[in-house]
């Protein structure tokens, strides 16, 4: 198969046309990707805190985080003191009970001998009482 000069021609010519649509093509890629990160340079520098500013701001956040553990620390002891002091009071409470009060075994042990007394008392009256 041998080729004359027009066909050489279309072929150099096609070969040119597929080898700028390809260089379009990435070139088109390469300067959008360019242009992508020189927005996303341009968005860093203004909106970027410089390392002082960042340490300053840090180091604020720290002090009100410690100042805000301290007043915890100062809260949870005043609730410790005051939840001793109830548990004092209601171990007191329980005790003053324990020495006034009496136990429901005590309570029907009296009763059964009051019932039995009355019982005795009962028979003793319907005997004719002598």
């Amino acid at each position: 198969m041998t080729f004359d000069a027009g066909t050489w021609w279309l072929i150099t010519l096609v070969v040119t046309v597929i080898i700028g649509l390809v260089g379009y093509l990435f070139g088109r890629t390469v300067f959008a990707q360019l242009d992508k990160h020189g927005a996303d340079i341009k968005e860093v520098r203004e909106s970027y805190t410089t390392r002082e500013r960042h340490d300053g701001d840090l180091d604020k956040l720290r002090k009100k985080h410690d100042a805000d553990m301290e007043r915890l620390r100062c809260e949870m002891k005043e609730m410790r003191t005051e939840m001793r002091t109830e548990i004092r009071s209601m171990s007191e409470d329980v005790k003053e009970i324990k020495e006034n009060c009496i136990r429901r075994e005590e309570f029907l042990q009296s009763q059964l001998k009051l019932e039995s007394k009355m019982d005795k008392l009962m028979e003793f009256l319907m005997k004719g009482g002598n």
